[in-house]
């Protein structure tokens, strides 16, 4: 039988315990029924016996019995070992599934027709296994899920969306949902999101309301929170068949500035060569590393987090036509199948890719672009180099459009080397990368000569 721990002291039987003494036979037993939470794993009933056939003796032995039992059923809830709540209730629904039925919970079973109600109670006639019981007469509760919950809820459920990123990707799209569920539990405290309100939704909306107003916060800021809400809401209702209304539903910011996402302005040729590339230049002032990305990221038009998601394989040097590769990795993923393209390394972009590998590669900013980007806008914002307040990193593939449209380079080359969907329906390889090259060569921002060894 089960083992019992034994440092628990004999002690007088309160009367209430006599209640779980039976006779077996000639002997006495000990009879408990098993909490609902440890029914998965010892079962609906725990028998002991008490080895001995005086009602006394065993009067006396309950309750050590009793303590050892309640002992051992702390130690396994200790131990981690305990299904929880949303566990037991999938469990119970699994089941009644396997044994044919529908898991419904019991106030739906008693207002159900007779015929079913009176089925399944025959189903159960020669049954003594609690959890069968359970799920087939849909004794376990749906969980409550909490406010303070409804984070890792969403965690669990949404993991998918979240394949083949690494791990900082993973962290930078999951903090802004942690934010919100935090936020949204300060301003209206913890309750069941099966409870959440329209009111509620309102309220936390008022506060960033308030905040827009008086900390002058950007719009984008509030609907974020209010999307990831809103998002959360919808993947555990979903998939915990909550049946509620989505009350952040249509409460979003409208933001009168700009619509979709700004890029920012361009910038001129002549500014990329000789504020960002030219020998002694003002970039001459931050490490050679984020140097070399700049240059990189001038020639190719690439993403910043492109370049900084590179690993020492994506860079093909010794290739007759030296190229990156913009592809998966273990550093980052690649959202849209036509951002995965190789790039000719020309102009400037070429000794630059040389000296990162001389150097081990991309180290200091190996998958953290939003350290790259916010330092070098940050330098050249503070030394007044920008043409513009509008002008940013991102203005480098604003510049690299630009001159292809000044040679009138074909449209779906350049939106093979921007990685961007082209309208028309796609038929074939697409642009090789020896003709990448030759329209990259006539828009390259240095001389031919700065591209050899």
């Amino acid at each position: 039988g089960t083992q019992f721990g034994t440092h628990f002291g004999t002690q007088a039987m309160p009367d209430d315990l006599s209640r779980y003494i039976i006779r077996r036979g000639r002997r006495y037993s000990y009879r408990r029924r098993v909490p609902a939470d440890l029914v998965d794993i010892l079962g609906s009933e725990v028998k002991i016996s008490l080895k001995t056939d005086s009602y006394d003796s065993a009067c006396l032995a309950v309750g050590r019995v009793n303590e050892n039992v309640i002992g051992y059923w702390d130690e396994l809830r200790a131990s981690g070992k305990v299904a929880g709540g949303q566990e037991r209730y999938e469990r119970a629904r699994d089941l009644a599934v396997r044994l044919g039925w529908r898991y419904q919970h019991s106030g739906e079973i008693a207002e159900a027709p007779a015929k079913d109600v009176v089925a399944r109670l025959e189903s159960l006639e020669t049954v003594d296994d609690r959890r069968v019981i359970d799920a087939v007469l849909g004794a376990v509760p749906m969980p409550r899920i909490m406010i303070s919950t409804l984070f890792d809820e969403y965690e669990k459920l949404s993991f998918d969306a979240r394949i083949g990123k690494s791990p900082r990707q993973v962290e930078l799209a999951l903090n802004p949902h942690r934010r919100s569920q935090k936020n949204l539990l300060a301003v209206i405290g913890d309750k069941p999101i099966a409870e959440l309100s329209r009111q509620d939704a309102l309220q936390f909306r008022s506060w960033w309301s308030d905040r827009l107003r008086d900390e002058k916060l950007s719009v984008k800021s509030a609907n974020k929170e209010v999307n990831c809400l809103r998002a959360m809401f919808r993947v555990v209702s979903d998939a915990r068949l909550l049946g509620v209304e989505n009350p952040f539903k249509g409460i979003a910011f409208r933001n009168h500035v700009t619509q979709g996402k700004s890029r920012g302005e361009t910038v001129s040729r002549d500014w990329i060569v000789q504020t960002l590339l030219a020998p002694g230049c003002l970039l001459g002032g931050i490490n050679d590393e984020a140097r070399h990305i700049v240059a990189i990221l001038a020639e190719t038009g690439a993403r910043p987090g492109e370049i900084c998601g590179l690993e020492r394989a994506d860079f093909v040097l010794d290739d007759p036509i030296p190229h990156i590769r913009i592809r998966p990795n273990q550093i980052r993923e690649i959202k849209t199948s036509m951002s995965i393209r190789n790039l000719p390394l020309v102009g400037a972009a070429l000794p630059a890719a040389k000296a990162l590998m001389a150097a081990g590669g991309i180290v200091r900013y190996r998958g953290k672009n939003g350290s790259f980007t916010t330092g070098v806008n940050k330098f050249l914002r503070e030394n007044a180099a920008f043409e513009t307040n509008q002008q940013s990193l991102y203005s480098l593939r604003h510049a690299l459009q630009d001159r292809f449209i000044a040679v009138e380079a074909p449209d779906m080359l350049v939106a093979s080397v921007m990685g961007h969907k082209f309208s028309r329906p796609k038929y074939g390889a697409g642009p090789t990368l020896e003709q990448k090259q030759e329209w990259l060569a006539r828009i390259a921002l240095m001389r031919p000569s700065l591209d050899q060894p």
